[in-house]
């Protein structure tokens, strides 16, 4: 049991291109018509080995059709995520647009607040902004710098900074 297990996490990690030709390949020497399979010399081999091809196929293609499965549903997660955070970025109050229209339009890479500063934790909460450094000192503040998906965002749509207002 153990080395099926083992077997079973090896196929799990199989890039989806490996694993697609592997079922490719056994498909085409399992379902090749007798002529053709004469042609490419494989008619004895699937004659002989027909117990072995059958469920290394079907084993295959599970894993196969696994993977594409995970693969499809971690990309349409990641898309959802990306949409939850910009649909984010449309709901922000005056007095955020404010903060982060310093790092968009006057091009700043970090702004320096307190920690103490409830707008800034707020943004750092959303994951929109993150402390850059944890030296800083309270006449200074501490760096915080925008998220990379969120200046993107901003950049591409700078409206949805329109009514910003004060901004620390």
């Amino acid at each position: 049991m153990e080395k099926l297990t083992e077997f079973a996490d090896y196929l799990i990690k199989l890039p989806i291109a490996f694993l697609f030709s592997i079922v490719s390949v056994l498909g085409l020497i399992l379902f090749l018509p007798e002529e053709h399979a004469k042609t490419l010399a494989v008619n004895n081999f699937r004659s002989e080995y027909r117990i072995f091809l059958g469920p290394a196929f079907l084993i295959t293609f599970a894993f196969f059709a696994a993977n594409t499965f995970n693969l499809v549903m971690q990309e349409y997660r990641e898309r959802e995520a990306l949409r939850k955070q910009n649909e984010t970025l449309h709901n922000l109050t005056p007095e955020e647009k404010g903060y982060l229209f310093r790092y968009v339009e006057e091009q700043n890479n970090t702004i320096y607040v307190g920690l103490d500063d409830g707008v800034m934790a707020g943004l750092c909460a959303r994951d929109i902004t993150y402390r850059a450094a944890n030296v800083g000192d309270r006449l200074n503040g501490y760096a915080f710098n925008l998220q990379p998906w969120a200046r993107k965002h901003l950049e591409k749509n700078p409206h949805i900074l329109d009514g910003h207002s004060g901004g620390q």
